[in-house]
C-alpha cells in the first residue's frame, strides 16, 4: 500500500478593486433612491397643504390677502 500525503493549499482571496467600486456604488444608488424618495414625499406634502390652504380661504389671491395680513398683523 503507498502512503499518500494529504496536504491542504491555503489560498488567500482579495477583492479585486473592481469588485469594490462595484459596491461602493451600489451603495451610493441605495442612498439616492432613498433621498428622492423622502424628497419625493415631502413634495407631495407640500402640494397637499398648499393645496388644502387653497379651498380653505377661496382662491389663491385671497389665501394669499391672509398670509400677508398673518405677517403684518393688520
Amino acid at each position: 500500500m503507498e502512503d499518500k500525503a494529504i496536504t491542504k493549499e491555503i489560498t488567500k482571496t482579495t477583492a479585486t478593486v473592481h469588485e469594490i467600486e462595484h459596491t461602493d456604488s451600489e451603495l451610493y444608488k441605495v442612498g439616492m433612491y432613498t433621498t428622492a424618495a423622502f424628497a419625493a414625499i415631502v413634495g407631495i406634502w407640500g402640494l397637499v397643504c398648499l393645496s388644502s390652504a387653497i379651498l380653505e380661504n377661496g382662491a389663491p389671491v385671497e389665501m394669499l390677502k391672509n398670509l400677508y395680513h398673518a405677517i403684518t398683523g393688520a
